[in-house]
């Protein structure tokens, strides 16, 4: 079973668009004595917004397609290829956060409490080091990144 939030942890939640770290403090002069470890408050360390997530692919493209000989017409047009630009999109998303958990990860051995949407959770976690996986004591399989802090608190450990 694993452990509740304890004073010097860090907390990291994700969504499809955004990183927030938190590091958990603590909430009690028992907590600060080392008596109470588990009594502690989040505080936002890093709050990171990957612009990418929020724009529409209109604003990425133009609406025209391109034209180009196709081989196998002699004398006709084709329209450019279909590309999957939402996949790539966010796969390069997954992958900046991929390096900054590494990044947090690699600047403190603390203990890592991870919350992830369910969706993406599995590619997220295979573009982990190995270290930082190591690293990470609980991963909660949800998207708590509009979350208020103490409610986080709770629910991550309960999860």
């Amino acid at each position: 079973m694993a452990r509740n939030i304890k004073t010097g942890d860090r907390i990291v939640i994700v969504s499809k668009g955004e990183l927030k770290l938190y590091e958990a403090k603590p909430r009690t002069l028992e907590a600060e004595a080392g008596l109470k470890e588990y009594e502690v408050k989040l505080d936002l360390i890093r709050d990171e917004d990957y612009i990418a997530a929020h724009k529409k692919i209109s604003e990425s493209v133009s609406d025209e397609a391109g034209r180009f000989k196709n081989a196998g017409e002699a004398h006709g047009v084709s329209v450019g290829e279909d590309h999957n630009l939402e996949e790539e999109i966010e796969k390069r998303l997954l992958n900046l956060i991929a390096q900054d958990i590494n990044a947090i990860a690699a600047e403190s051995n603390a203990a890592i409490f991870l919350t992830v949407p369910e969706t993406v959770e599995k590619e997220l976690m295979a573009l982990l080091d190995a270290a930082t996986r190591e690293k990470i004591i609980k991963t909660v399989p949800k998207d708590f990144i509009k979350t208020d802090k103490e409610a986080l608190l709770e629910r991550i450990n309960e999860a």
